[in-house]
């Protein structure tokens, strides 16, 4: 994932790819996990990918996103599940009696 602060157009998305080949863009998460990381706050995010280099757009993003909101909780539920499996692993053993 590459980061930054402002929408690529063509000619950016280009020299991007050349140079590091991201899997995907953000413009936002980065920055909220530098804050985080600063201040010694764990942190984790979860992201959807909307809309991409062929398909960007606002009508991309507005089909995409109830979807991507859908994937997100999904993953988010499942990772929290897994966090309290993790750190308190009686509740696990309650559920399956």
């Amino acid at each position: 994932m590459v980061t930054g602060e402002t929408f690529l157009v063509d000619e950016d998305r280009q020299r991007i790819m050349d140079i590091y080949a991201p899997l995907s863009v953000d413009m936002e998460t980065a920055s909220i996990a530098h804050v985080y990381y600063v201040n010694r706050i764990p942190f984790i995010a979860v992201r959807c990918i909307t809309d991409t280099a062929e398909c960007s757009g606002i009508e991309y993003f507005e089909e995409n996103s109830q979807k991507a909101s859908r994937i997100s909780r999904d993953i988010t539920v499942a990772l929290l599940e897994e966090m309290k499996t993790l750190l308190c692993p009686c509740a696990e053993r309650r559920n399956d009696e």
